[in-house]
């Protein structure tokens, strides 16, 4: 599986951190959709060793209905000794939705809480999406800490 670029890994370890110990953050920046970040499971078995799923997500409403515009979810499996560790730490994309186009593409099968199959084509695109996604993140302002709102949940 590819895994994100390391520019890509030290903007998602930056949200990250904003995340700290909560399991869910909303971050509203002026201008944009809001950026959501939710750790939605944990546990999960790769050959890397135990992970953690994020989801991170913009969203507007549309005749009442929460749209993503995109969600991703992406595997992180965090082996870190220490913060800027970035060598220890390997995130790959698992999930890719995007509900104005109909969109869900699973690239990695997870079951019982084990890495089963992934579609390489799948995987390798939304990990490219995801590299250039992330970089328009922290160029748009949502990793400064100034003119942001967070609301977090435990």
């Amino acid at each position: 599986m590819k895994k994100l670029n390391e520019q890509a890994t030290k903007i998602f370890c930056q949200l990250l951190k904003k995340l700290g110990n909560n399991s869910y953050i909303k971050i509203n920046n002026e201008g944009y959709m809001p950026l959501t970040i939710e750790c939605i499971e944990e546990q999960i078995n790769t050959p890397w060793g135990f992970a953690k799923l994020y989801s991170v997500s913009h969203s507007y409403v549309q005749n009442g209905d929460l749209m993503r515009d995109p969600e991703m979810v992406f595997i992180v499996c965090d082996n870190r000794a220490h913060e800027k560790d970035f060598d220890n730490i390997l995130i790959y994309t698992q999930m890719f939705q995007q509900d104005n186009l109909g969109l869900y593409e699973e690239s990695v099968r997870i079951e019982n809480n084990h890495i089963k199959t992934f579609i390489k084509t799948w995987q390798h695109g939304h990990c490219s999406f995801a590299n250039t996604w992330l970089r328009n993140i922290k160029q748009q302002g949502f990793l400064k800490q100034e003119g942001i709102n967070i609301t977090r949940k435990n």
